[in-house]
């Protein structure tokens, strides 16, 4: 008597190579909301950082991203910072587009120099809302699950 038994296997190769496309598809889309998200809460004066946020590469397919303020002064912005002296001319002329008198900033410039800077935060909450906002809404897209 013979029994014949066959199994056909999956291409597990091809499985793996749809599931890593559909991955890099996940974080792309979850970076371009990242910096969708961190230009909206950007604070903005100038308009410098908010136009200087971008991601690199700004194209799907990468297996890793990198989303930048653009700016030396990002970091200050993100934090705050601690007490220190500020040159008065850049805070003038803050004080003259913000508050409409540039003789302000010498008062401003001493409670720097007592309290530092508030934090303004854009990159921690663009993180946070699309980790626990988006991420399951682009993973349903993606997988159509």
């Amino acid at each position: 008597m013979n029994i014949n038994i066959s199994i056909k296997t999956p291409d597990l190769k091809q499985e793996r190579k749809n599931t890593d496309t559909l991955l890099q598809e996940v974080l792309y889309r979850s970076m371009v909301k990242m910096e969708e998200i961190a230009k909206y809460k950007a604070p903005v004066d100038t308009g410098n950082l908010r136009a200087r946020i971008h991601l690199n590469p700004a194209s799907p397919g990468a297996n890793s991203y990198v989303l930048s303020d653009g700016v030396d002064y990002g970091i200050h912005v993100e934090y705050g910072t601690k007490p220190h002296y500020v040159p008065i001319k850049p805070l003038m002329g803050w004080a003259e587009r913000v508050l409409g008198d540039p003789n302000i900033a010498y008062a401003i410039r001493k409670k720097i120099s007592i309290r530092g800077t508030p934090a303004q935060p854009f990159f921690r909450p663009s993180v946070h809302e699309v980790k626990y906002k988006w991420l399951p809404i682009i993973i349903k897209q993606v997988f159509g699950q």
